[in-house]
């Protein structure tokens, strides 16, 4: 019964977003013009919708077309650009930015594009990704180390 239940919810927020984008698109009077974008939307990789959404929630989807024309020419060049995202607990300065941006083109002999995240949450220090590598320096991680040796050393004292 629970699981006929579920499908009921599901099919009901699956209807309200039909229904929610039929309705934007009568008063637009945009239908039949919706159909191509949805499918392509339907079609789009997780990273596409990542990006989309993230630009929805910036308040920045009216500059789609400007990012696609961007990465058609970042595609048509043969230059390789690393991107790296860089994880900070507070907005970078243009300092640290350039600072950052120099030793990972160091470290990775390539140009890089910083991909800047701010996440309060690891307190301080610094989180490095590119190519699948990751390099955590965030306090909140120090912290976690901490721990984990503070807990091993307790138990090895009371055994």
């Amino acid at each position: 019964m629970a699981r006929d239940e579920a499908s009921r919810v599901e099919s009901r927020k699956l209807e309200t977003y039909a229904r929610t984008l039929l309705e934007a698109a009568r008063s637009e009077d945009r239908i039949y013009e919706n159909l191509v974008p949805l499918k392509a939307d339907a079609d789009a990789s997780p990273e596409v919708l990542s990006v989309l959404s993230a630009m929805a929630g910036n308040g920045d989807l009216d500059k789609l077309p400007e990012v696609l024309d961007l990465y058609r020419d970042m595609i048509d060049g043969e230059k390789e650009i690393v991107g790296v995202h860089v994880t900070t607990a507070i907005p970078l300065d243009d300092e640290l930015r350039e600072l950052i941006k120099s030793k990972c083109e160091a470290d990775l002999e390539e140009d890089v594009f910083l991909i800047e995240h701010v996440d309060p949450s690891i307190i301080g220090g610094i989180i490095l990704s590119a190519r699948g590598q990751r390099r955590d320096a965030s306090v909140r991680m120090q912290l976690e180390s901490a721990k984990k040796v503070m807990t091993q050393t307790m138990k090895k004292t009371e055994v």
